[in-house]
């Protein structure tokens, strides 16, 4: 029987030998796919073949084709000539904006909850990814949905930009915010997902999370239709004091993002881990920021002392929100946070406040207090060199050492408080939230009842001396009353019950405040217990 032999095509040979640019390109997409985060992609493919992708999908691109027709339809034929770009650009975005802040965010938070309801999540926990990566990875997932949304709906966008009456800055500016938005919230739904385990609180936690996020979307849909259709005034690309808005927008949305992310990895790490310092370097950064912009508007514009005084009223919301979760940390240290501490007691003073603890973290907040004080008493002078008066420099230090001491009060004795609590029970995150949030209403409630009981009438005149929010209406409203001699007593001896109540605390916490460093028993064979010697066996 014979043979034939077939000679190769001289082209297939030389398309072999010299592999085109898509295929070497391709090669190296598929050989980089193996260093994505592993959860990325899992979740990727678990979302994009889903069916409720598949229908929010198809009902994206049905209800934007519609709109098209109708906008055309009711605008016909005045859209031939009038600029009706920002018509459609509206009705565009609230489609898209569906998607974005209810679906993607809930899809999230439901992608992390089913994991730790169906136990799948400890397979996760065992393995090399660390909790960082984990939400990493989800939140990254959820930022590809985001695209391939905003991919489907890049055609109507272009449309609305040839219709006129919307330049291609607008556009992009508002899909970035909207984005960023979206980013947020998908954040805010990993961290829900690990606020409870029991399956039937999940259910009513579900509920109130997509109550909210759709709460959200009708506020996007009001802000859409305000930024882009009824109000153009604040595109003022051409003014720098707009790129300064917008790029400490960005810096602040930054640092929540990344605290949101180092929250929910903290939710989800050990036990034994140290779950508190980058929430506390999260929280540090935005005080930092606070300062840095504010403190850049109050040198620029030296006459307004208000810009300080706005600054203390933020940092001291931020504080004692901050403050009343750090008050009710465990103050146990595990022996891996131990082993963690270093040797150098300089060193051990210098990262102190990143070790977990309601003493250390109590300090730290009391201590970044009174830093923005100082910072904001040094600019107040600063600014009287240039044209800021004197009295006005005054006024602005006086408010916020009033304010920031009402601020330390509170939290000096929500920590008391808990204290004695914890000897009855643990009083957890959840508990010291609550309980300062009765210590503030108390601080309101108690001059109003004192008030009607005695007068039967609400007087204005009526000095509320434990209510905080008074005190800021109050500096706000007439700059004259700090500088009065009886308010002036007040904020005096505001400052010394702050200062006695940090002393009280810093003295019954002062076991716990510097703990040692413990070594590792496996490195220290004295440490480790004796050797027993098994006895002879009698049968050998």
């Amino acid at each position: 029987m014979s043979t034939m032999d077939v000679t190769p095509d001289p082209a297939t040979q030389q398309e072999a030998a010299t592999p085109s640019w898509w295929r070497t390109f391709d090669r190296k997409l598929e050989s980089l796919g193996e260093y994505l985060n592993p959860i990325l992609v899992k979740e990727t493919r678990q979302a994009l073949k889903s069916r409720q992708f598949a229908v929010t999908f198809a009902l994206v691109l049905l209800t934007s084709w519609i709109w098209s027709l109708l906008a055309i339809y009711f605008r016909y034929p005045g859209i031939l000539y009038s600029p009706d770009g920002p018509f459609l650009m509206v009705g565009y975005l609230d489609i898209l904006l569906f998607p974005l802040v209810v679906i993607i965010p809930f899809s999230a938070f439901r992608s992390l909850a089913s994991e730790r309801e169906d136990g799948t999540f400890e397979l996760l926990s065992i393995s090399t990814l660390s909790p960082r990566q984990i939400i990493i990875g989800k939140l990254v997932s959820s930022i590809v949905q985001m695209l391939v949304y905003l991919s489907a709906l890049a055609p109507c966008l272009a449309f609305t930009y040839l219709l006129r009456g919307i330049d291609i800055v607008t556009i992009a500016y508002v899909l970035l915010c909207a984005f960023l938005a979206s980013v947020l919230l998908s954040g805010v739904g990993l961290v829900l997902a690990c606020i409870t385990r029991q399956r039937h609180w999940q259910s009513a936690l579900s509920v109130i999370v997509i109550l909210l996020f759709i709460f959200l979307f009708v506020i996007g849909l009001i802000i859409s239709y305000a930024s882009v259709y009824e109000d153009a005034s604040w595109r003022e690309y051409d003014n720098p004091d707009f790129w300064s808005a917008t790029a400490a927008f960005f810096s602040v949305y930054a640092s929540y993002l990344y605290l949101i992310i180092e929250v929910a990895s903290a939710q989800i790490t050990f036990e034994s881990e140290n779950r508190s310092a980058g929430i506390r370097r999260g929280i540090l950064l935005q005080h930092f920021l606070a300062i840095g912009w504010f403190g850049y508007l109050a040198l620029r514009f030296p006459r307004e002392e208000a810009i300080l005084m706005t600054l203390t009223t933020i940092l001291c919301l931020h504080w004692f929100i901050m403050g009343a979760f750090i008050n009710g940390e465990s103050p146990v240290l595990s022996p891996r946070i131990k082993r963690s501490i270093p040797n150098l007691l300089a060193d051990r003073i210098w990262r102190n406040w990143l070790l977990p603890g309601p003493e250390r973290g109590y300090f730290f907040v009391v201590t970044s207090l009174v830093s923005g004080l100082l910072i904001i008493s040094g600019v107040a002078w600063v600014n009287t060199l240039n044209s800021l008066s004197t009295a006005d420099a005054w006024l602005a230090v006086i408010y916020s050492a009033g304010l920031i001491g009402y601020t330390i009060c509170y939290l000096s004795m929500g920590k008391l408080i808990l204290q004695l609590l914890n000897m009855i029970f643990r009083a957890d995150i959840f508990v010291s939230v609550i309980l300062h949030l009765i210590l503030l209403m108390g601080g309101v409630m108690l001059p109003l009842g004192f008030q009607v009981l005695t007068n039967r009438t609400l007087d204005p005149n009526f000095n509320h001396w434990t209510n905080p929010f008074w005190f800021f209406y109050e500096g706000f409203d007439d700059r004259s009353f700090v500088t009065t001699p009886l308010i002036g007593i007040f904020i005096f001896f505001l400052m010394i019950m702050g200062s006695f109540l940090f002393l009280l605390n810093l003295l019954l916490g002062s076991r716990n405040f510097l703990p040692n460093r413990e070594n590792d028993p496996r490195f220290q064979p004295e440490l480790l217990p004796p050797k027993v010697d098994n006895a002879a066996d009698p049968l050998a």
